[in-house]
C-alpha cells in the first residue's frame, strides 16, 4: 500500500465502524450482486420481461464492485484520513469477496482445497489488479483536489503511484485479456495440476 496512498498522521488516523463500513462498499456490491444473479439466473419467469435488463445490471454491478469500485470509496476514505490497514481492506474486499463467493459455489463440486483455490482464479487475481490500479487513481485524484484546495497530500503524479497504475492494467490485461486469458489460465490450471493430481 506504500505506493498507493501517502502516510496519513497518526493523531488524526480515522479507524472504526464507519470508516470500516465504507471500505466494505465493494465488497458488498459484489456479494448483493452475486446473490441476485445466483438466485435468478436461468429463470426469467421469476423477473418476467425485465429478466435480461436486470439479470446484465446485476453482472454489472458485480463487475464493479470486483474492478473499480474502490474510486468510489477512495475520496472519502482519505477525507476522513483512514488507517492503511482500511485502505487495503477498500482496495481488497471486492475481489476477496468475489473469490470466496466463487469458491462457495465451486464447494458445490470440488472438495474444500480445490474450491479454495478456484476462488483464487484469474479473474479475482485481475480484480485485484485493476483495483490497484484504481487505487492509484483515485490517490492521484485525492492528491491534486488536497492541492487545489491548499492542502499539500503529496504530488499528484509519482512514479510509484505510476507503476502501481501501469502495473495493475497489465496484470489485468496478461490475466484475462490477452488472447481471452488462455495463456494464463494454462499456468493456473498447471498450479492445480501441481497442487491436486
Amino acid at each position: 500500500m506504500t505506493a498507493v496512498s501517502a502516510r496519513p498522521h497518526p493523531e488524526m488516523s480515522a479507524t472504526g465502524a464507519g470508516v470500516t463500513a465504507v471500505a466494505l462498499v465493494p465488497a458488498i456490491l459484489v456479494v448483493l450482486a452475486s446473490v441476485f444473479v445466483g438466485s435468478f439466473a436461468g429463470h426469467p419467469d421469476r423477473l418476467g420481461g425485465a429478466y435480461a435488463l436486470l439479470m446484465n445490471l446485476g453482472v454489472l454491478l458485480r463487475g464493479f464492485g470486483m474492478f473499480v469500485a474502490v474510486i468510489v470509496v477512495w475520496g472519502p476514505l482519505r477525507s476522513r484520513r483512514a488507517s492503511r490497514p482500511i485502505l487495503a481492506l477498500a482496495l481488497l474486499s471486492g475481489p476477496l469477496a468475489y473469490g470466496v463467493v466463487a469458491a462457495i459455489g465451486a464447494s458445490g463440486y470440488f472438495p474444500l482445497g480445490q474450491a479454495a483455490y478456484y476462488g483464487v482464479n484469474p479473474m479475482t487475481i485481475a480484480a485485484i489488479a485493476a483495483q490497484c490500479a484504481v487505487a492509484a487513481l483515485g490517490e492521484s485524484l485525492w492528491r491534486a483536489w488536497s492541492l487545489r484546495q491548499g492542502r499539500s497530500e503529496g504530488r499528484p503524479v509519482t512514479w510509484r503511484l505510476a507503476a502501481v497504475f501501469v502495473g495493475g492494467l497489465a496484470t489485468v490485461f496478461f490475466t484475462v485479456l490477452y488472447d481471452g486469458g488462455v495463456p494464463f489460465f494454462y499456468i493456473y490450471q498447471s498450479g492445480y495440476m501441481l497442487l491436486f493430481v
